[in-house]
C-alpha cells in the first residue's frame, strides 16, 4: 500500500508541472478536481521549500510533515485528488484554454464564489440579517447622519475619568446586552467597565482618574501590549465593540468606535447615537460600510457549499467592501421547489469572481 507520504510528492511533481502564480514570495497553483458528482477546489501553496494543500474541509496536508500522520481518509482523498488532476493535465494539455472555458460551464454555482447586493439577498431570504428592523426609524436616522458627518476636531487633554465617561454611556446605550450580568443603571463609568469590558485593562482602572499627564503616561507606557483596554464590549476576534483613545494626526486625542461584525452593528449604532446625543465627540469606524449596510447597498459574498463561514468576508477583495457572507444552498432551503428556477437567476444576479485554475503546464523549466 503506497503511504500518504509517497501519494503527496506524487501530487506535488504532477502540480509542478503547471505554471504557478506568485503572491509575494509564495507560489500558488488552484485547480477544481472533481471527486464522483463533487468538485473540490484545491489549493496548492509553497512558502520557501514548504508545501500547503488545502481542498475541502479537509486539514491542511504540509510538506514535508515531520508528523508523517498515516491518516486512511486523506490517503483516499489524496488518491482522488491524484487522479483527478491526471485528467485535467490530460484535457489542458491539449488546449488550456478551451479546458478553463468548458470547467467553467461545469461548474456548479453552488460550487462558486461571487458578489450579490445585500437588498436582493433580503428579498431571498427575509429574516437573514434584519439590522435596519432592529433600530427604530429614529435610530436609524441619527444613525446615518453620524455616518455622513466629517470627523471631528481633536480632543485637547484626556484623562481616565473623561474616558469612562464615554464608557458609561456606551453602556447604558444597550442595557439588554447586559441583562444576564445584572445590568444596575445608574452606575458610574468606572463601575460598568469593571463589570463588562474584557478585563485585561492594562492598568487603566488604576490611573488616576483626574490627571491629563497620568492617561498620557500610561498611554504611552507600553503596558498595553498584548491587553484589551480598549474592548467594552466582549467577544471573539472579530465580535466585540472597541472604544479606543489614540494620538491624533494634529495633535491632542481622538476617541474611536469599533465593532465590523455585523451581529455587533446594531448596538454598535445604538452607542453612536447615544455618544452623539451626549456631545461626545469620537470617530465611527467602518462607518461608510455601517451606511451602506444599513441602506441595503452593500456587497454580500457569495460562498461555496461547505465553506467555512465565520471568516468567509475575508476572502473577498477589499474593493468590494463584502462584511457578510450567505450560500445558495441557504436560499434554495428557504424556497423549496424553486431550485431550477432560481438558478436561473442568480446565475445572472450574482457578480461572480474570476476563477484562477492553473492550466497551462510548464515547458521552461527554469521557471519557478
Amino acid at each position: 500500500m503506497i503511504d500518504v507520504t509517497h501519494l503527496v510528492e506524487d501530487f506535488l511533481a504532477l502540480t509542478r508541472r503547471f505554471i504557478p502564480r506568485h503572491e509575494g514570495i509564495d507560489s500558488l497553483w488552484e485547480f477544481w478536481l472533481k471527486e464522483g458528482r463533487a468538485w473540490t477546489r484545491v489549493l496548492v501553496r509553497r512558502y520557501r521549500e514548504t508545501y500547503f494543500i488545502t481542498g475541502g474541509d479537509g486539514e491542511t496536508i504540509e510538506h514535508p510533515d515531520p508528523r508523517r500522520r498515516e491518516d486512511p481518509e486523506r490517503r483516499a482523498r489524496l488518491r482522488s485528488w491524484l487522479e483527478s488532476l491526471r485528467q485535467w493535465e490530460s484535457v489542458a494539455a491539449r488546449d488550456p484554454v478551451g479546458a478553463q472555458a468548458r470547467l467553467s460551464r461545469q461548474l456548479p454555482l453552488s460550487a462558486r464564489r461571487g458578489v450579490l447586493l445585500r437588498r436582493n439577498v433580503r428579498a431571498l431570504l427575509p429574516d437573514w440579517l434584519p439590522i435596519e428592523r432592529d433600530l427604530s426609524a429614529r435610530e436609524l436616522k441619527a444613525v446615518l447622519a453620524v455616518a455622513d458627518r466629517p470627523d471631528p476636531p481633536p480632543i485637547p487633554a484626556m484623562t481616565a475619568e473623561r474616558y469612562f465617561e464615554y464608557c458609561r454611556v456606551a453602556y447604558r446605550a444597550n442595557p439588554a446586552s447586559f441583562r444576564g450580568g445584572g445590568f444596575k443603571p445608574g452606575l458610574a463609568g468606572r463601575d460598568y467597565y469593571r463589570r463588562f469590558a474584557d478585563g485585561r485593562d492594562a492598568g487603566l482602572l488604576k490611573v488616576d482618574p483626574r490627571s491629563k499627564e497620568a492617561f498620557r503616561r500610561w498611554h504611552t507606557s507600553g503596558e498595553r501590549a498584548g491587553a484589551h483596554p480598549w474592548e467594552i464590549y466582549r467577544g471573539g476576534n472579530s465580535t466585540h465593540i472597541d472604544l479606543y483613545a489614540r494620538d491624533h494626526p494634529a495633535g491632542g486625542w481622538s476617541i474611536g468606535l469599533d465593532a465590523f461584525s455585523s451581529t455587533r452593528l446594531v448596538e454598535t449604532c445604538r452607542i453612536a447615537v447615544a455618544l452623539e446625543k451626549a456631545k461626545l465627540p469620537f470617530c465611527l469606524a467602518h462607518r461608510e460600510s455601517y451606511k451602506l449596510r444599513l441602506l441595503q447597498e452593500d456587497w454580500v459574498g457569495v460562498e461555496p457549499e461547505g465553506s467555512e463561514m465565520r471568516y468567509a468576508w475575508q476572502g473577498f477583495p477589499q474593493e468590494w467592501g463584502v462584511a457578510d457572507c450567505v450560500q445558495l444552498r441557504w436560499i434554495y432551503e428557504a424556497h423549496p421547489g424553486r431550485r431550477r428556477e432560481l438558478s436561473s437567476r442568480l446565475r445572472h444576479l450574482v457578480s461572480w469572481l474570476p476563477e484562477r485554475v492553473s492550466a497551462f503546464r510548464l515547458r521552461d523549466n527554469s521557471l519557478p
